[in-house]
Order: structure tokens, then C-alpha cells, then sequence
């Protein structure tokens, strides 16, 4: 008689463990479940036993395994997370790394890199949530507000209105000297103050130290707990909505408003304003090379390592 097989067996087995050790086994009301658990029985590798296996437990089991193959349970009342290494793959290009060697091969392979952008985050289990998202729910400032985009629009207007000074001052040490919602949230984030933006870096190295910074070993269940995660955005694929791109074209509108400007108030007459216009068409008052803020925006979310800590 041919053995019976289980269709991923294994990761049902391994999700039933995570769970029944997170608290789930209180959650089982079925006494008969509980025991189809407990018969179930392993051989000398820890591999389960298919025979063992009765119906209810593997449709019980199939049941937490399909919870994985779908994304992060969203609400507005709580932060969400992703709760295996498999739920995060549906939403990631993934690379898990368990080895030195496989370390040190991505580490060479990327610490030269210029033109990708990198964040590190201590758990893998964390969403890419912004500071201001997590207060916004922890808080449960939608009971209070009308909508996020206006409590948005009224942390830049009073960021302008308390640091307009601060952050003209700022941004004159670089040669800038148009204000804008980004510069003020930029100058809001870095003062402690919660902000849709999420820090990213072009240094692989950068990223990794904050990877690392505050890591502890996995006392829990959780396979995905043994993870801190690296995420990267390749600049190839953000086409023209890279932060570079969107600064070039900002920057050249601006610098051309203020050439017309300048012209305006040095030329004797009409004539030699139309004349200087002409001349200096398509020239820009502002120097890009000499302005700071290259980092991009319109990103591809879907690619990020894994590295184990155990």
C-alpha cells in the first residue's frame, strides 16, 4: 500500500506549532482537535507522520496555513504585522540569509552600491509604517480628526508657522530657499516630531547599522522572529519618479522663475527684458549639482533581505 502524503505538511506543522505556542492552544475549544494534536506522532528527523494525521487536524492545520498565504490583517485600530517569513514573501521579492558566508557575499556584493536606496528595520515582523501612521492609530486620532490628509496638512502648516525661521536657515546653508511641505517635515522628522516620511539611505552600511541597533535573540515561537530585515529600492526601476528627477524639475521651474525675477529688476526697459528673457531662456538661477535632498520617492516596495539572528 502506497504511503498517504500530505501537501505541505511540513509548513502546516510548522505554523500549528507557532501558533499553538503564541497563545493559540487556549483558543482550541475542541476537546477531540486537541487530541488529533497530541496523537499525532514524528519520526526520528521530527518530520510528522502522515498516517497520524487525522482529517479534522489537517483541515485545522491547512486553515493556519492559508492564514499565511494572505497579507497582514488590516485595521484602523491596531498596528499590523506580518506574522511568517512566508506572509511577508507575498509581498516582497525575499532573500533570507542564514549563513556568514551567505552574508559576507551580499554585504561585498552591496556596499559599493551608489544608486540604491536601503532601510534597515531590527524586526522582521514590522510593516513599513511611518512614525506619523503609528501615532495616528496607537492614539486613535481618527475617532478625533476628519481625516488623516487634513491632521497631514495641519502639521506642516504649524510646523511653517513655529520653525519657518529654523528651517530657511537650514536650507540657505545649501543653497535653497524655497520652503515646501517636504522641507518642513523633513526639518519636523529629525526633531522627534511624527511624520508620514520613512528615513532611507544610500549607504547598504547605513541601513545595516540600523538593522542592528537594538537586536535581541528570539525568546519566542516565531520563525520570523529570528529576523531583522533589510529593505532596497533600485533607483533603475523609479523611472522619472525618483526623488533626483522630481528635485531636477523642481528646481529648474524654481530656478527659472527667479532668473525672470532678477531679469525683471535689473533691465533698464521693456526691450532689454525681452531681450535678456531671450537670452537666458532655459537657464536656471539655481546650481542642481550644489543642492542637497537626493533621495527618492516614488519607489517599487518589493524587495528586502532577511537576515537570521539566531
Amino acid at each position: 500500500m502506497a504511503k498517504r502524503e500530505i501537501s505541505n505538511l511540513d509548513l502546516k506543522v510548522q505554523f500549528t506549532n507557532e501558533y499553538l505556542r503564541s497563545g493559540g492552544l487556549e483558543k482550541i475549544l475542541d476537546p477531540n482537535l486537541l487530541q488529533d494534536l497530541i496523537d499525532m506522532k514524528f519520526d526520528h528527523n521530527g518530520k510528522a507522520v502522515p498516517e497520524s494525521v487525522t482529517p479534522r487536524a489537517n483541515a485545522f492545520m491547512l486553515a493556519l496555513l492559508g492564514a499565511q498565504l494572505q497579507p497582514p490583517y488590516y485595521s484602523k485600530d491596531f498596528i499590523s504585522e506580518y506574522s511568517s517569513i512566508l506572509q511577508k514573501s507575498k509581498c516582497f521579492d525575499q532573500i533570507n540569509i542564514d549563513t556568514i558566508e551567505h552574508f559576507d557575499k551580499i554585504y561585498d556584493e552591496y556596499k559599493v552600491k551608489d544608486d540604491i536606496l536601503f532601510r534597515g528595520q531590527r524586526e522582521a515582523r514590522w510593516r513599513l509604517y511611518s512614525n506619523l501612521q503609528r501615532f495616528w492609530i496607537l492614539h486613535k486620532l481618527h475617532e478625533e480628526e476628519n481625516s488623516f490628509e487634513e491632521f497631514l496638512d495641519k502639521l506642516v502648516t504649524n510646523g511653517e508657522i513655529d520653525y519657518k525661521e529654523n528651517i530657511k536657515q537650514i536650507l540657505s546653508e545649501h543653497n535653497v530657499d524655497t520652503l515646501n511641505a517636504i522641507s518642513i517635515l523633513g526639518f519636523l522628522q529629525h526633531h522627534s516630531c511624527p511624520t508620514p516620511l520613512l528615513d532611507w539611505t544610500y549607504k547598504f552600511q547605513n541601513a545595516l547599522f540600523f538593522g542592528l541597533d537594538g537586536l535581541e535573540e528570539n525568546q519566542g515561537a516565531k520563525e520570523i522572529d529570528d529576523y531583522f530585515s533589510l529593505f532596497y529600492l533600485e533607483e533603475e526601476y523609479m523611472g522619472e519618479g525618483g526623488m533626483r528627477k522630481l528635485m531636477e524639475g523642481s528646481l529648474d521651474e524654481v530656478g527659472q522663475a527667479l532668473t525672470l525675477e532678477l531679469i525683471a529688476k535689473i533691465a533698464k526697459d521693456e526691450k532689454q527684458r525681452l531681450e535678456m528673457e531671450e537670452h537666458f531662456k532655459g537657464r536656471s538661477y539655481l546650481d542642481k549639482d550644489r543642492v542637497f535632498g537626493s533621495s527618492s520617492n516614488d519607489t517599487r516596495w518589493n524587495t528586502k533581505y532577511n537576515w537570521s539572528i539566531k
